[in-house]
């Protein structure tokens, strides 16, 4: 045609053979890295689970399997059924123990939580080298001997050559909490979480870290206060850490042996005698390493369920 553009042919660089395209598919290639990604990541945790496997799996097993036996001491003399369980787990005093290990996990756990709470806030709101140095005071109790620790609590805070006692003796009052039931129960919760508010106050600061700092500016735009900040933007965005917290103090101080016996020992009577100080108290005091076995399998029931519960809680939210 005259006098119309002449329309040129649209041209493709040419694409590449069918050879070069042999080996490009994605799965094929994915299968060989992921492969052996998997593999190489199996090697390095399996020392840590073959560790966990002898350390801890093992010995449960092995304490379940002699709740079941006759034991004299440590030798087992055939099978008792439910014998050990009927002397020391199916008992009426096991209400009151069960009572009292709640009283102490629940208080220790919403105490730690409560002091860890503003604490790892208000660190992670201030520079970072006053907030190393605060992290570093804060972390001592938890990296010190738990036997270690509830010494020097007791000696500074509950004696009466502590400090605390010294100043309420000049101020003409009495002290000294370990005489009373109610305030020996609180005198060991307040070492428990004394003990653990290091721990949680690190992984609640980590989980503050990673809030979105914009999260906190919108919310300033829209006028929100300092405390709806941290009512709805901080908490939301730590609810894991919170979470995991939660649970592993949970299961921390119901195992927790070392504040009971060095803080109060039980007493006064048996007012702060809790699960794992009386599984301690049968079997290394009365020897009654059958029924300390059947208590023990039945502790590890209540971690279990625990930990089904922080899985639940965790699947849940994903």
């Amino acid at each position: 045609m005259t006098g119309a553009a002449r329309i040129q042919p649209v041209t493709h660089p040419p694409g590449p053979s069918r050879n070069a395209l042999k080996g490009t598919d994605p799965g094929r290639r994915g299968r060989g890295a992921n492969g052996s990604t998997g593999w190489f990541g199996a090697a390095l945790v399996a020392p840590a689970c073959l560790v966990l496997l002898i350390v801890l799996v093992l010995p449960s097993l092995f304490a379940f399997a002699y709740s079941f036996l006759k034991l004299n001491y440590t030798a087992p003399q055939g099978f008792g059924g439910l014998t050990n369980w009927n002397r020391a787990v199916f008992q009426p005093e096991m209400v009151g123990l069960l009572v009292r290990t709640a009283v102490f996990v629940a208080g220790s756990v919403a105490l730690t939580i409560a002091v860890s709470l503003p604490i790892a806030h208000f660190l992670d709101r201030i520079g970072n080298r006053i907030s190393t140095i605060l992290q570093l005071v804060v972390i001592i109790p938890w990296v010190m001997s738990s036997i270690v620790a509830a010494l020097l609590f007791r000696w500074t805070m509950l004696e009466n050559i502590g400090i605390v006692s010294f100043i309420a003796e000049h101020l003409g009052a009495g002290w000294d909490p370990l005489l009373s039931p109610t305030q020996s129960m609180i005198s060991m919760i307040v070492v428990a979480s004394w003990r653990t508010a290091g721990f949680a106050v690190l992984l609640l600061l980590a989980g503050f870290k990673g809030v979105d700092r914009q999260l906190y500016e919108s919310a300033r735009i829209d006028g929100a206060s300092r405390f709806q900040e941290f009512r709805y933007v901080a908490l939301p965005g730590i609810r894991t850490q919170l979470i995991i917290v939660t649970v592993v103090l949970f299961m921390s101080n119901l195992n927790n042996v070392e504040v009971p016996l060095t803080v109060t020992n039980g007493g006064p009577g048996d007012a702060t005698m809790v699960l794992p100080l009386r599984i301690y108290e049968l079997a290394f005091s009365k020897f009654d390493f059958g029924g300390a076995t059947a208590m023990a399998a039945a502790a590890m029931l209540l971690n279990v369920a625990l930990v089904v519960v922080y899985l639940r809680l965790t699947f849940r939210k994903r």
